[in-house]
């Protein structure tokens, strides 16, 4: 017992150099994650989009690459990688039901694609960011072996992913699959309106005084903090994680009429000038979803920041950037 009490940090402080390879390492987590890898000591290698890259991804070995073409992988065929954390992804249920081509190519076609060059450059493990969107609505905390009933084409994408990753244990490539809840926090991108629901309100009470809702305002998430999710990350590289997927969020609901009094509540603006405003649902989106992190927590990890402090940290970062 003591010994899974203290992974966490034993994962986080042993002594261990590996080559790995971080796909979508440009986006919001995939950055926070190579940064943590690097500060362990890891050569890190970060394949993206190059429009993703600003000047902080050349402190990395960094390649320009899309992952929906297996063609691209020519560029990174000669590099000896122990570990792969495969991040890339669309990630928006809303667009996902807009352009399904575009979700099934990069999230069903590249986790493919990244599996196979997996086989090719012999790598150990890939270690998947799967979503809660696999879930569908479920009433409760979700626990892992809960059955996956998807509302959107995401949703859909990401059970494949996991389908294919899973698969190729056959060929000798070990897996950890987490399932992240709402990812929230400094360096998410606060441009894009159409994901990310703490960063859309947040980004739309910084640029104007409307805050615009799509659904109930009894809807509720699981927001979890970038810091926890990358301190879950990291045990993927332990081998007492090989084969099996966890849940990561903070295991407590929050509505979406609660988030939005927080963020106007941090707000600068008299709080007075705002207005909500609701422009009606959309396909795809879940009513609730909450995470049931009891296995994670078996391996001595759990959620060190409360959403109130999270999301002020990620005012101060969105103000600057927004400015």
């Amino acid at each position: 017992m003591l010994l899974l009490k203290n992974l966490l940090m034993y994962t986080l402080e042993r002594k261990f150099v590996a080559n790995i390879l971080i796909t979508g390492g440009a986006g919001f987590i995939g950055t926070a994650l190579a940064i943590r890898l690097k500060h362990l000591n890891h050569n890190v290698t970060i394949v993206d989009l190059d429009k993703k890259f600003i000047p902080i991804h050349n402190n990395f070995v960094k390649y320009s690459l899309d992952i929906r073409d297996c063609e691209n992988f020519k560029k990174i065929e000669n590099l000896k990688i122990d570990y792969i954390f495969h991040l890339a992804a669309q990630t928006a249920s809303i667009i996902s039901q807009e352009n399904p081509t575009l979700d099934v190519d990069t999230n069903v076609k590249g986790t493919l694609n990244i599996c196979n060059y997996a086989r090719k450059c012999g790598a150990k493990k890939i270690i998947f960011t799967s979503s809660m969107a696999t879930y569908g609505n479920i009433n409760g905390k979700i626990k892992e072996t809960d059955m996956q009933t998807p509302l959107s084409n995401y949703g859909v994408s990401k059970i494949a992913g996991e389908y294919y990753i899973k698969m190729f244990n056959q060929f000798g490539i070990k897996n950890t699959i987490f399932r992240l809840f709402n990812v929230y926090g400094p360096g998410q991108d606060m441009s894009n309106l159409k994901q990310g629901m703490a960063s859309i309100f947040m980004a739309q009470s910084i640029i104007s005084n409307e805050i615009k809702v799509t659904g109930s305002f009894d809807r509720y998430r699981d927001f979890i903090y970038i810091d926890d999710v990358v301190d879950s990350l990291v045990l993927g590289l332990n081998g007492t994680t090989d084969g099996q997927i966890y849940n990561v969020g903070s295991g407590k609901a929050t509505t979406v009429k609660e988030i939005i009094n927080l963020i106007i509540e941090l707000n600068d603006k008299p709080k007075n000038q705002f207005r909500i405003i609701n422009i009606g649902s959309h396909e795809g989106d879940q009513f609730g979803s909450i995470a049931d992190i009891s296995k994670l927590k078996k391996l001595g990890w759990i959620p060190k920041m409360d959403l109130k402090s999270g999301l002020e940290k990620m005012y101060m970062y969105a103000k600057e950037i927004l400015a």
